[in-house]
């Protein structure tokens, strides 16, 4: 990390993964289904299990929920949907299994996940402070089939970690009825302008109530909101802090 003209640069290396192993489920559901299935949101639980939220497109999304659930680890549910669209709820128990936490152990920020034609993607930074060759080392020693196809160094002028603190903030503040309904209007195109789909249509994909619906999203955005303002004013006092040090 250095710091220049007053910024703080933090180098990281970005690296590409990729595996067609279809004992895995993400790889799995796109080969048997043609579908296109890329992470949105992953919601850690209590009893150390993990939530995970796909959205799946270019097929039917009940075809994708079918293939999900032949699988005895995964317990899937459809929160959104449309003829060839929808948000996947993915409870996952086997998290050894699971690429973003075993990414994550090994000491890499997880960026994208995706997967297309029965190839799953996984892109990930490794931060200045960790070996990136250690990290590659661990990850692929969890996940034999997973072969690394791209390593580069880049640059950030930006915190690196702002926007991980701020999803691990909403992901111990939001309860989870509250994050799939978020998630589920954010997807559905409730807050596009003119909207996409209405509350009470979201809520009918939910299986819930609209007052109930409208409930849980009006409690997320506040919380959304307090986490957004109060990571700004972090961000700022900061900035203040570091032009300090270096005025002085």
């Amino acid at each position: 990390m250095t710091v220049e003209d007053g910024e703080t640069t933090n180098r990281v290396v970005e690296v590409e993964f990729q595996v067609d192993d279809p004992r895995y489920p993400l790889v799995a559901v796109s080969q048997r289904t043609g579908c296109r299935a890329s992470l949105q949101q992953i919601l850690p639980r209590s009893d150390g299990t993990y939530t995970v939220f796909y959205r799946v497109s270019d097929v039917d999304p009940v075809r994708v929920l079918d293939v999900a659930n032949e699988d005895d680890r995964l317990e899937a549910r459809l929160i959104g949907a449309s003829e060839k669209e929808g948000i996947l709820e993915v409870d996952v128990s086997n998290v050894e299994e699971f690429f973003v936490v075993t990414l994550t152990d090994a000491g890499a920020i997880p960026k994208h996940m995706w997967s297309a034609n029965g190839v799953a993607h996984i892109v990930a930074d490794i931060p200045p402070n960790r070996s990136a060759s250690d990290v590659i080392d661990r990850f692929s020693s969890d996940h034999p089939a997973v072969e690394i196809v791209a390593r580069r160094q880049k640059e950030y002028t930006t915190p690196l970690f702002s926007h991980r603190e701020l999803q691990m903030a909403m992901n111990k503040t939001l309860t989870t009825r509250q994050h799939e309904a978020l998630l589920a209007a954010y997807a559905g195109g409730y807050f596009d302008w003119p909207r996409k789909k209405s509350g009470e249509e979201v809520a009918a994909e939910l299986g819930v109530s609209s007052p109930t619906f409208f409930q849980h999203l009006r409690r997320a955005e506040q919380k959304v909101l307090s986490l957004l303002f109060t990571e700004q004013r972090t961000g700022a006092n900061r900035a203040e802090t570091n032009e300090d040090a270096i005025s002085g």
